[in-house]
């Protein structure tokens, strides 16, 4: 192989030199149509919204946080009541008060305990001579 191209190169030609050339001039800028003041009122609207939105979320909770509280305090009220109930119950229902409001009554305490035994149809204890007596 040789070192020479495979095509063989291109002989300069002369350029041609147009005769006519228009004449180039300086183009200023456009003055821009648009006034930054509808950009400045765009922001100060969302600003201004933003920080009513802001202010409207601050009062909602100062709000639901009184409401919270009021709801604590009635919550409190209504525990010490039920407290309050739960012992007049064990009060009330100690036998040493049923007792007495038995015999308020005019109940009497029973004699001795007896068994009925359904299966059998009798009866154990001392009830059962009562029983037998009257059936």
């Amino acid at each position: 192989m040789s070192a020479m191209p495979a095509r063989a190169p291109r002989t300069a030609r002369p350029l041609a030199v147009p005769t006519w050339r228009p004449r180039l001039r300086i183009v200023r800028a456009p003055a821009p149509a648009r006034t930054v003041l509808p950009f400045i009122l765009l922001c100060m609207a969302i600003l201004g919204g933003a920080l009513l939105g802001a202010l409207a979320l601050n009062t909602a909770m100062a709000t639901t946080a009184y409401e919270m509280r009021d709801q604590e305090v009635a919550l409190a009220r209504l525990s010490e009541e039920q407290q309050v109930l739960a012992q007049q119950v064990d009060t009330l229902g100690s036998p040493a008060a049923l007792s007495a409001r038995a015999a308020a009554l005019g109940m009497v305490p029973a004699e001795g305990m007896s068994y009925i035994l359904l299966e059998q149809g009798t009866v154990l204890g001392e009830a059962a001579g009562l029983i037998g007596e009257d059936g």
